[in-house]
């Protein structure tokens, strides 16, 4: 008893000297505290809370996460664009080391603004709102306030990378959607989703209206956050980037400065992860000098990230793993390639060897034995080209046949859901419990089936979609056939369907499970 009191002792005063936080406590820049917040401290007593966002894809060097931004109902702003993303330090994830960023779970409010910036208090019933009508010059000047008081009062609280502590910065816009979408924390299906939210908007974010904001801007935190723990990501005010606007994301002419999400004056139906504005660093004012850009609807959610090159081991496991990672995985992501399917991705090298090839035959114009051995490289090239495109053709049609089976099981699955339903009613009707419990039990069975099966559909889709037209094709024309032959009318429109989603799934990029299943319950009928 007298050791454990000890111990006891021990614990609270290493809690009280070293301001180790015996657990996630509120406060006001902390409403909802959760136990694997990073919580920074700051001058005044006031905090700055940040969210590990994980990566998923291991402890590799050049361990990195595709994902494809964008939506296709922003229209060509956001045409979906695969982009590849990692993360600044190693944590341990759900299975085992892997790579994550920071991302502060709240907005700036004003209290944080303040205090950091060494200004008076704002009033009471504001400190806990988001701070706005600044400037992106003095989001910057923000940021390098907070880091170098960071660096002088709680070096020892910031995570590092090698050596090299981390710092605050203002996200790219790669690193805020990956955020926005609910990260490596949801499923694909969720993370194609406008919105990660189980619950009504109206839980999650602010947006403009009466069942919402009433048009005022709102303390942060009051609402349930994303999938990730990070709160009104989407609304009560949009966000600054550190990256210029280029209309194709890493393309194209820079412009201003990239605002992401909406706020407490969007409507609700343009609030989604997507959401992207241009926002000029200059206002014009004709004659008159410029202002720089300032809004009552916009602010700042920083990152923490850190330094690629921490130290000189870190340097060096980059160039040790570099060879391997761009003949692998790094041959796949968009540095490489765009969102092509494979057989155009495999075409693109086929293409450089085609130029290196013509290279050698300029160069062995004098020597006819070098030309005959070209010849034959060249053939063997084209003998490549012809097997993998018949093997293309069998897998695409493996894959559109398991998608029609899984899609015509839906129907069928489906059919008995009305059925079982009226059952029920008439159980509750006669008060026949052990009725009702077992028709219940058969209703979670089918639906439990019909969630399943779509699954499956999905997943065969997103493989059809990595081939390219023609294999397509060639599966689509081989399974109808078969189903023809058969005289299977019903399957030959879950079959048609299949060809429909995915016909959407190659143009939009984005997946529709609710949507498909809402076709595939009555084949389209």
């Amino acid at each position: 008893m007298m050791k454990f009191c000890l111990r006891l002792v021990f614990v609270f005063i290493l809690i009280f000297f070293l301001n180790i936080p015996a657990y996630a406590e509120k406060s006001p820049d902390n409403p909802s505290p959760a136990d694997d917040d990073l919580i920074l401290p700051l001058p005044h007593n006031r905090q700055m809370v940040f969210r590990p966002i994980f990566l998923g894809q291991g402890e590799a060097p050049f361990a990195q996460r595709s994902f494809r931004m964008g939506d296709p109902d922003g229209g060509f702003k956001e045409h979906p664009t695969e982009v590849s993303l990692s993360g600044s330090f190693l944590g341990q994830g759900k299975s085992g080391k892997d790579w994550l960023y920071y991302m502060a779970k709240y907005e700036v409010n004003q209290g944080q603004w303040a205090a950091v910036l060494g200004l008076a208090a704002p009033d009471q019933n504001a400190t806990d709102k988001p701070i706005t009508r600044i400037t992106w010059f003095e989001a910057q000047q923000f940021l390098d306030k907070l880091n170098q008081w960071l660096f002088a009062n709680a070096l020892n609280k910031l995570p590092k990378s090698g050596a090299s502590p981390g710092f605050v910065r203002l996200p790219s816009e790669a690193e805020w959607e990956f955020a926005a979408r609910g990260g490596a924390g949801v499923s694909a299906d969720v993370f194609d989703r406008r919105v990660p939210y189980k619950d009504r908007l109206s839980s999650c974010e602010w947006f403009a209206g009466p069942k919402s904001s009433h048009g005022k801007l709102k303390a942060m935190g009051r609402l349930k956050p994303n999938p990730l723990g990070i709160h009104d990501m989407l609304g009560n005010v949009s966000e600054m980037t550190g990256g210029l606007y280029m209309i194709e994301y890493y393309q194209g002419r820079p412009g201003g400065f990239v605002a992401r999400g909406g706020h407490y004056l969007s409507s609700e139906k343009m609030l989604r992860s997507s959401l992207r504005t241009e926002e000029p660093f200059y206002i014009a004012r004709g004659s008159a000098p410029p202002v720089p850009n300032q809004k009552e609807t916009m602010g700042l959610r920083p990152v923490l990230a850190a330094v690629v090159f921490g130290d000189r081991s870190a340097a060096q496991s980059y160039a040790d793993a570099w060879d391997s990672y761009r003949k692998g995985a790094g041959a796949a992501t968009p540095a490489a390639v765009s969102t092509a399917p494979t057989s155009q991705k495999t075409q693109v090298s086929i293409d450089q060897a085609g130029q290196y090839l013509a290279r050698l035959e300029e160069m062995a114009v004098n020597n006819p034995g070098m030309q005959q051995e070209l010849g034959r490289l060249k053939s063997v090239m084209a003998d490549v080209q012809f097997i993998q495109a018949k093997a293309d053709g069998e897998t695409a049609y493996a894959w559109f046949k398991i998608a029609a089976e899984r899609g015509f099981f839906v129907y069928l699955e489906s059919k008995k859901l009305p059925m079982v339903k009226q059952l029920i009613d008439a159980a509750k009707t006669g008060k026949r419990e052990a009725m009702i419990e077992k028709l219940t039990t058969r209703l979670a069975e089918i639906e439990a089936n019909i969630s399943q099966s779509m699954e499956n559909y999905t997943a065969s889709l997103r493989q059809l979609e990595t081939l390219g037209q023609a294999a397509r094709q060639t599966g689509e024309n081989r399974y109808l056939k078969f189903l023809l032959e058969n005289d299977a009318a019903e399957q030959v429109r879950a079959a048609k369907l299949v060809t429909t989603h995915l016909e959407a799934l190659v143009k939009t990029k984005r997946t529709t499970p609710e949507a498909w299943q809402n076709d595939l319950s009555s084949l389209g009928l």
